[in-house]
Order: C-alpha cells, then structure tokens, then sequence
C-alpha cells in the first residue's frame, strides 16, 4: 500500500488491473486444480503399479446389481472376492457371525471375507478395510465397490514385488451400510483384530473428485508424517476436527473406538448418486480410482515395511498446498506462531497509528462493519437458496439438498457475493480509510484464530497463513512507505494474498461439495472472510464499478443457467419413495410413500388422496405420517413371534416380569424391525448378548441378514402393564402388482423403506 499520512489505497491503472486479475484467476485456477484427481492409467502400466484399468472389471462385478446384506447379491459378491483373491495366489477366509451392535440398535449375520499377505518381520499388522455391501437402493459400484477393487488391485501389485515386513491383512466387511456389523464382527471376534497396528479404511461418498484423507485417529502426528508417502492426497486437519464432532459413521469408527491408530479415506464429489441407481460402475469417475489405488499402494509400501508398535504421538496440523504438497507441524506450534503474529500485528498497527496513517476509532468501526457485512451476505444467501427452492420444488427430492446443477449455483453464490461485497466496500470507504477497514478485518480474522486455536485448532492453519501472507505484505509496505513505487506496491499486495487464495479457493468448492447447496450461508461465511482479507487488493483494481456490475451480472447468469437445467431426465432423474405394507388380521394392505409431495408418478397410486395421514397400526404411534392408499392384499406370510419364557421374579421390589421371544421372518426377508411398545423396557439382551442396560421408553432393534435364521431376545419389564411387540420383515423390491412401472426420468431414493415389500405381525401382552 502507498501508506503514509492521511494517504488512501491508490488505484493501478487499466493495464494493471487487467493483470491482476489475471493473475487472481490463475491462482484461483491453480488452487482447485490441485484438488483434481489425475488421468486413470492404461492396461500397459507396469505390473508393479496401480492401474484403474486392471481394477475396472472388479467394479463392473460387484457394483452390477445392489447387493445388500442378505441378499442372494451379496452372496454373489462375496463368492467373487473369494475366487479373486485364490487367483492372486492368496487363501482368504469367511467369517460368519452373528453381531450385536447396542450403539446403532442392530444385528445380524454377516460375512465378512479376509485375507492375509505374510510379512518377513514379526509385528503388528497393518489393516485395509472397505465394505462390500451395497443398499438396496444403489449398486454400490462407488460405495464401495470401487474401494473393494482397489485393494484387489493393489494385493495384485505388491505379489509382485518383494515381500512386506508387516503382515498385510485385507478386510472386506458386511453390512457396513446396515450398523456397521461387518467391522464389530471382526473387532469383537476375530483373532487378528488383536494384532492390528495401524488401519486404512477407504470409502466413497459420491462417484468422482478427489480421494480425501478426511478422519484419523487421535494422536495423529506419526500418521500424517506417512500419509506425506502418498502422491497427490488431499488432506486438511479442518476436516478432521469438524467429522469427529459429527455424528455420521464408517467401520473406521469401529477400529478407532477400538483404540486402533489409522487414517480414513473417501471421494465425496457426485453426491446426488449416493445410495441411488446412478452408482453405476459406468458412472464411476476412473481418474478418483486411479488416485484412491496411488495412495492405497504407496501407503502399504510406506507402513508396510515400518514397526508400526507405536504410531501413536501428539495431534499435527495439517493441509496440502499447490507445489508444496502436504504441509504439517505438531498441534505445539500453534502458540508460538500465534505469539509471533500477534507481536507482527501490534508492530504495525503501531507504526500505523504512529505516522497517523489509521486512526483507531475507525479501526473499531472496521471490526464492526465487517462482521456485519459477512453475517448479512451470508443470512442472504441461505434465504435466496430457499426461495430458489421454492421456485424448483423438484430439488427438494434430491439427496441432503443437493442439485444435479450445483456447480452452476456455486458460480453464482460466490459471484453474488463477490459483487456485493465490493459494492459494500467501496461505500464503506467514503468514511473509512481503506488501510483502516484492512485493519478491521485482520482484528476479526485474530479473534477467530485464537478461538480456533484454542477450540479447533486443526481448523488454525487456515486463518493463520493468509493471515501471515498479508500481515507480512502490509510490514513491508509500511517500512517502505517513502519509497515505494506503484507497480511495487502492487505486486506486494499481490504477493500477500497468494497464501490466501490458494488455501480458500479449494476449501471453498470443497466445502460448498460437502455441504451442499442447502448450507450455502456457512459456505458464503467463509467467502467473505476471504473477500475481507483481499480487500486491499480489491482496492488495487481500477474501474471497480465495472467488475462489481460484471460480478453481479455473471451471478445472476449463473443463476438463470442453473434455472434452466433445474429439469429431470433419464440421465438426471427425479427421486421418489414407494413401498408396499401388509399388516392385520384381517389383513390390510397399502401403497405408501413418505415424499414430501406427490409426483406424475406416485400420485398413480393414491387417487383422489389430498393429505398424508398417520399409520400407527403399521409402524406404530411416533412414525411421521405418510401418503397411504389401499393395495390388493397379496398371499404373504407375517413373521413370527413366539414366547420362549415369561415368568415373575421373586425378591425384587417392585416386582418384574421376565420374557424370552423369538422373532424370525417366514418369507426368508433379509431385513426385520422389532419393536416393544407401550411399556419400559428395564434391562434386555440379544442373542444372549447385553443389549440395553436402563430403561428404554421406546425399545427398538434392526436386524439384517438373518433370512430364516431366529433371534432371541430376552428383556425385563415392570408386571401388570399390558403392552405389544411389533415385527416387520421387509423384502426388497416392489411387488409385482405395480400398475406401471417407474419411468426412465425417476429412479428410487435412497430411504430406508423405499422399493421394499413389508409384511407387520403386533403380539399383544
């Protein structure tokens, strides 16, 4: 900046401009393209390598049909993984169990298949794991058979080199998508899960983008130190201090709560495929398996041939930035750094204030604007996404507020915003001095640090290099403020900004991925933050009314594109809910659907039907209420409920009543909900193992895979108190009686109930 007394930010000329824009958008451009996964490699790349081509075929098997827990499908695959894994050269194993899993109230039988690749120094082993069930819903080609092929891949290419030091052990669990049943088997059950030193899960949230390490275990120093092995990974300690605060789950959760150090991995881009019909292997973006197989194989070499006793140490911070690749130093650091910036901030504010060039009352002002300029935006923001929501109610049947469109909203969010915050800024600066607002925002940027510091401080790293970058900018110009030329100045600022936009651009498409359009306001929070700290090169642009009007109007031609592809096709299909219920005796049945409106489609099966309606004969008092017609009432058996023991126990005060039941489906359903109603339940076990332990008011448990297998559930209950069991079995798919069916521009959702056939059983006690 051209600082000195009363002096004002100067603006470049017209030449100028015109580059510095340019160069914005080549840093721009160079930050998200280091997020982009590289080109899939050919059938001809070395045997040694990884290669999405060879891996191809494992994910055009497994992801051909669904094939969830259960299912003849799924059987189908688990065969498939066997014969590979024997053509490798290799003896896999199944493991079948029956799991109990009290956390996410399932059980079930599964099968999980594993294998072992014997390393040449005894040791703990190092553990790669991904799921081979799908839901019903999808094929599961990404989610994750993808995973599944790439570690076939990969066995495939470390036979061909020399042996590991580690044993290698490779599991493919069940029945993640139903409880994570698959990975609690083999924790709770299987003997190698003792001697596991370091676990790599890989997942898929979507079917493209780039392969994020986003979650590890506690204590992750020495891991990010081996994860810097891997080529091209994408990584942020942000990520992991926002997932562990979250609720959402993988069989990662499982090795970490069973205190296994490890590293979790997923592509999350795509996400309107996710548990639908389009995670189709041809859907499937080759260059992320191609980047997933780079990373699983460097990490195997790099852990694989390391003691892997003690991974555990203090938590690093961490990020990958463009050139430098990924970037870490211990948690231990953030004090030092933070005590070093803050005495650089005092340095030249102090000199500011000492050539008069700010004065601190408008300092305070500053600080004050800002934030309000950024909550503003950002509460406008999350109001336009809900009346274009409003304008396109389809996008209200997309998965978690996601558009097929997306992108195009992302271009118009952020250059809305860009717009109006320059419009913003440049009438803010009729009464602040420029430098003063930059001061302003850099207090605001500093309160958030310390409070990132302090609270998360794996999210420290983003506030605090942009922050450094500009900080240093501003000390230059400050000491040379006498003789500075304009082309200096300019570049300084320039200069400063860099570590900014580089590390904002990324995080700011990545985070509008991961949180879809639908928290758009928390996206633009972080927008403005960014647009905030720029402000001084903003300042720098010439002819700022031309590129505020050109912002605003390229928003709102992103706008009127996303608008006009807003439409459903086949290859963009609109998502619906239909399933089928028979209860009673009599028996009823009936089509149900739990969309919030009806469709072209679904409304063919409730003529004439205005409201939904509660159904608690069928699922009981608290299910949301649902579109229901009368069905034909089809020849289907009613699972069963028979009572092995009910008897009083004497000596407690006050008295309980002790029952033994054994629900089992008739028609060899894969899925079953067992419900107690009316009535505490003080104490239960299932399949002899403890289940709950207080009293629960609404008792329920899934189960999977039990087909025509029995479950025992034993339970205690104050006597005298009449209340029911509720069993429902479901089936998957629709039965045959559909009077049309789903046409090409509409496919399933992803819901829990959607195409299954569920026939109800209620005893009364």
């Amino acid at each position: 900046m051209m600082l000195g007394e009363h002096q004002t930010l100067q603006n470049t000329s017209s030449k100028q401009t015109v580059i510095l824009l340019i160069g914005v958008l080549i840093l721009v451009g160079a930050g998200i393209y280091h997020t982009y996964p590289p080109n899939p490699s050919s059938l001809n790349a070395p045997a040694s390598a990884f290669s999405s081509a060879r891996a191809m075929p494992h994910v055009q098997q497994i992801g051909a049909k669904s094939h969830p827990t259960g299912s003849f499908q799924n059987a189908y695959v688990r065969q498939y993984l066997v014969a590979q894994l024997k053509a490798i050269g290799l003896e896999p194993e199944v493991q079948s169990a029956l799991v109990v899993n009290p956390q996410k109230k399932h059980a079930g039988r599964i099968h999980n298949v594993l294998v072992r690749v014997p390393g040449t120094k005894p040791g703990k082993a190092l553990l790669l794991s991904a799921h081979y069930d799908s839901v019903y819903t999808g094929s599961g080609a990404a989610d994750d058979g993808a995973s599944v092929a790439a570690i076939l891949e990969t066995l495939r290419a470390i036979k061909t080199q020399p042996p590991l030091q580690n044993n290698l052990i490779c599991l493919f669990t069940d029945s993640e998508e139903t409880g994570l049943l698959g990975a609690e088997a083999f924790i709770q059950q299987h003997p190698w899960a003792k001697n596991i030193g370091l676990a790599l899960n890989f997942e898929y949230r979507g079917n493209r983008g780039a392969f994020m390490m986003f979650e590890t275990s506690k204590g992750n120093g020495k891991l990010i130190e081996g994860l810097v092995a891997a080529p091209l990974v994408s990584a942020t300690s942000l990520f992991y201090e926002v997932y562990k605060r979250l609720s959402n789950d993988t069989d990662f959760t499982v090795f970490k709560q069973a205190g296994i150090p490890g590293m979790n991995f997923a592509a999350i881009e795509g996400h309107t495929s996710y548990h639908t019909q389009l995670d189709r292997p041809e859907l499937l973006d080759q260059g992320s398996l191609q980047q997933e197989g780079d990373i699983m194989l460097a990490l195997v070499k790099h852990f694989g041939n390391i003691p892997l006793n003690d991974l555990k140490s203090s938590d690093n911070v961490y990020f990958d930035f463009p050139s430098l690749g990924l970037v870490h130093y211990p948690v231990s650091w953030i004090m030092p750094l933070n005590t070093t910036l803050l005495l650089l901030v005092v340095a030249i504010l102090g000199l500011a204030l000492k050539t008069k060039t700010v004065r601190g009352s408008r300092i305070v002002a500053s600080a004050i604007v800002f934030p309000s300029i950024l909550f503003g935006l950002a509460v406008t923001s999350h109001f336009l996404w809900l009346a274009i929501r409003y304008l396109h109610p389809g996008y209200g049947s997309l998965l978690q507020g996601d558009t097929y469109n997306s992108h195009w909203y992302l271009l118009a969010f952020v250059f809305l915003n860009m717009g109006l915050f320059g419009f913003l800024y440049t009438y803010a600066c009729k009464w602040l001095r420029p430098i003063e607002f930059a001061f302003g925002v850099i207090s605001c940027w500093l309160i958030l640090l310390v409070l990132a510091s302090v609270w998360l401080p794996g999210v420290s790293f983003l506030l605090f290099w942009p922050l450094a970058g500009l900080l240093v900018a501003l000390g230059m110009l400050l000491m040379l403020r006498k003789n500075i030329q304009q082309p200096v100045h300019t570049l300084l600022i320039f200069l400063g900004s860099v570590p900014a936009i580089l590390i904002f651009a990324p995080f700011i498409r990545n985070l509008f991925i991961g949180l879809t359009p639908q928290m758009i306001g928390v996206v633009v929070g972080f927008l403005v933050l960014l647009l905030g700290l720029l402000a001084p090169l903003l300042k720098m642009i010439g002819q700022r009314k031309l590129v505020v009007g050109s912002s605003l109007l390229l928003g709102f031609a992103a706008l009127a594109a996303g608008s006009l592809s807003s439409g459903f096709d086949a290859n963009h299909p609109r998502q619906n809910t239909l399933f089928y219920t028979l209860s009673g005796t009599p028996q009823h049945a009936y089509w149900l659907s739990s969309d919030k409106q009806l469709d072209g489609w679904t409304s063919t099966y409730f003529p004439n039907i205005r409201a939904k309606k509660h159904m608690p004969g069928l699922f009981g008092d608290s299910f949301p209420p649902l579109w229901a017609a009368p069905a034909a009432v089809l020849t289907l058996q009613a699972p069963t409920i028979e009572t092995l023991e009910d008897i009083a126990i004497a000596g407690t005060s006050p008295g309980q009543r002790q029952l033994k039941i054994r629900v089992k489906s008739s028609r060899h359903a894969p899925k079953m909900k067992v419900a107690i109603e009316g009535i505490d339940v003080l104490q239960s076990k299932v399949a002899g193992q403890p289940y709950t332990q207080s009293p629960r008011t609404h008792w329920r448990l899934d189960s999977v895979g039990l087909n025509d297998e029995g479950l025992v559930i034993e339970f205690l209950v104050k006597p005298g108190i009449p209340f029911s069991i509720r069993v429902i079995d479901f089936s998957y798919g629709l039965p045959a009686i559909t009077s049309m069916p789903r046409p090409a521009s509409m496919i399933s959702s992803p819901s829990e109930l959607s195409d299954t056939t569920a026939v109800v059983k209620v005893l009364e006690l």
